[in-house]
């Protein structure tokens, strides 16, 4: 995205509102619906947070698996304030869920996964299926 559609994007939304992402596209020629609902959602939409995260959004989330179990992520952004669903998803699966396994590999988890990413290739997120408690970036890296 260049500055001048970041500027168009964000005039349009000012001017429309951000809800008819068809009509909002139509003004900003060469880009989808999607392309300018996730660029506004996940980029330029005024208080979203960006970089690490603090206790207190790390207890917010706590709680709101607690009170609703591991989903509707994009309902806990009204109790996490400018965090998207997809970070506050990723922020559970990825560090705070307490059934992910943090530690070294073991030997026949290596062996494991070797012998998946010669039958099926590098599809990562296939191959996390087969590992219990273990993250798709942990098995890609």
């Amino acid at each position: 995205w260049t500055e001048e559609e970041d500027k168009l994007l964000r005039r349009t939304i000012e001017t429309y509102g951000a809800k008819n992402w068809k009509k909002i596209c139509s003004y900003i020629p060469g880009r989808t619906s999607t392309q300018c609902l996730h660029r506004w959602k996940k980029i330029l939409q005024p208080g979203l947070v960006k970089g690490p995260w603090n206790i207190k959004e790390d207890q917010l989330l706590r709680k709101w698996v607690k009170e609703n179990g591991p989903a509707r992520w994009s309902e806990a952004t009204s109790l996490i304030k400018g965090r998207s669903g997809k970070q506050i998803r990723e922020r559970w699966f990825n560090t705070l869920d307490p059934k992910l396994k943090k530690g070294n590999w073991n030997s026949e988890e290596e062996q494991i996964l070797i012998q998946l990413v010669m039958k099926f290739g590098p599809k990562w997120s296939k191959l996390v299926g087969f590992f219990s408690g273990r993250t798709e970036n942990s098995i890609k890296n």
